[in-house]
């Protein structure tokens, strides 16, 4: 999988940073104090990065790709670790957990546990914003395999995960150019006390 972000770096980054995700961002930065910690995880180019930092916000990035780790840490000025979700080892570090278009990356049969470590990682009452492709099935796209979660599917998910209550869960198209049949789901969750 991280081959083909290492391989085609340069066009992912290229569409991923036209993504209109203003929306998102207004609902994230109600949620999250100012000044707030936050873990950007699978940061891509670090276009979320860079503008929560530019917020004012304590931002940690991560990603599993090296050639999106050397963009991210340049266009960001942060030092990008090399992670994978499934390796995440926080402990009660972070008031939220921002991840856009990562976690659908993650195998179905390890979801469940990586939602146990987001929880771990994050303080009393800490967000977690999550997006994934709109479908009710899993599927595969130019060698890449996607998770994916339509709204009953990931509310369900949620509810038997145990370690989140939702705060929203919406549907819209996707903002790029080219890309407007698809229709990802965005979710807001708020870690159980």
């Amino acid at each position: 999988m991280m081959e083909f972000y290492d391989t085609n770096a340069s066009l992912f980054i290229e569409s991923w940073m036209s993504a209109d995700m203003k929306g998102e961002y207004e609902e994230f930065e109600k949620l999250v104090k100012q000044g707030g910690s936050i873990l950007d995880g699978g940061c891509g180019s670090g276009r979320d990065s860079l503008y929560f930092l530019q917020k004012g916000y304590d931002v940690t990035a991560f990603d599993p790709s090296d050639e999106m780790i050397k963009y991210a840490s340049q266009f960001t000025g942060l030092s990008v670790k090399k992670l994978r979700w499934e390796d995440l080892a926080d402990k009660d570090k972070y008031n939220a957990v921002w991840a856009s278009a990562s976690l659908y990356h993650v195998n179905r049969a390890d979801m469940n546990a990586v939602f146990d470590k987001i929880a771990d990682a994050l303080k009393d009452n800490g967000i977690l914003f999550a997006s994934y492709r709109d479908r009710p099935d899993d599927f595969e796209e130019g060698g890449r395999k996607f998770t994916s979660f339509d709204k009953n599917t990931f509310s369900k998910f949620i509810q038997e995960n145990g370690k989140f209550d939702i705060i929203s869960i919406k549907e819209r198209k996707d903002s790029r150019k080219g890309k407007e049949d698809e229709i990802w789901l965005f979710a807001f969750l708020k870690k159980k006390k």
